[in-house]
């Protein structure tokens, strides 16, 4: 499913044959979307052949970060990759991607009534900030295995993670997470468990909610039409947190649902499909 290239190399004929088998039945399976190459392990032997995509996720054994969690006993080390990431990004090869392009027609107001167009990108500049100062802290893990789709009875999910993004003719950079389409007031639920470090209106995220999960992940919710959480609650993975909405910069009623490390977002199915993902490399004695 995920294309992880680089393996721990020290495998049996027997044991590379098996695993070869594995991932052609999940290829078979499971189609292939754009994370194919959304993750790679690395070991001492990479040779930068194997790439990872801009928006992906480099794990190790080995200490290539401050950035750790636990499984199976083990210690796994990891990093993300920017969205801007080319050629190469700490030593590893970086995939030349060409993400598609997605054109969008705006007819929603966000200026307020008498703010000027400078006094609307200081506005936003500041909300900025501020939300990268609450991404840039470490705290303890509090996730557990997979996290989970927030939004359960929806009528589409859009896959556009590191889309291009044209809004009303202008560059608007890439989309940094998916998008669920769901009636407004459909209920939305934490990802993973972690504390409330975000619960309230912002200029393009519309009421907002975000989730420390511990060891540098944040969960991101956006554009809620209510907010059932308060900055500081501890919420269990599951739990009501809000309702699908259109607030800020939006067209419809939906869930933009993203993922951060630290300050850089990441593809969501990664951690979507954590278990699977740690599944593949084969561990140290």
């Amino acid at each position: 499913m995920f294309g992880a290239r680089k393996y721990f190399l020290v495998l049996s004929s027997r044991a590379i044959i098996l695993s070869s088998v594995f991932v052609l039945l999940m290829l078979f399976f499971f189609p292939p979307r754009s994370y194919g190459n959304s993750f790679i392990f690395l070991d001492s032997d990479y040779d930068g052949r194997d790439c990872v995509i801009p928006g992906g996720i480099v794990f190790s054994f080995n200490k290539i970060s401050d950035l750790y969690f636990d499984f199976d006993g083990k210690k796994i080390f990891f990093y993300p990759v920017p969205l801007t990431a080319s050629y190469s990004w700490n030593g590893v090869k970086v995939c030349d991607y060409d993400f598609p392009v997605e054109k969008i027609t705006l007819k929603k107001r966000i200026r307020r009534k008498g703010e000027t167009e400078e006094d609307l990108a200081s506005r936003i500049k500041n909300e900025k900030m501020f939300l990268s100062q609450i991404y840039n802290r470490v705290s303890q893990r509090m996730w557990d295995g997979d996290f989970i789709l927030p939004v359960k009875n929806y009528k589409s999910i859009k896959w556009n993670f590191g889309n291009k993004r044209e809004i009303n003719g202008y560059s608007a950079g890439q989309h940094k997470g998916i998008d669920i389409s769901a009636p407004r007031g459909t209920p939305v639920f934490a990802s993973n468990s972690g504390i409330v470090v975000v619960a309230r209106r912002f200029t393009l995220e519309g009421n907002l909610v975000v989730i420390d999960h511990g060891t540098g992940i944040f969960s991101i919710y956006a554009h809620l039409s209510r907010i059932h959480v308060r900055e500081g609650d501890f919420v269990r993975k599951g739990q009501i947190i809000g309702r699908v909405g259109s607030t800020g910069r939006s067209t419809a009623p939906h869930l933009h649902f993203g993922i951060k490390v630290k300050e850089t977002d990441v593809n969501p199915e990664i951690f979507m499909k954590i278990s699977e993902v740690l599944k593949f490399p084969v561990f140290p004695d």
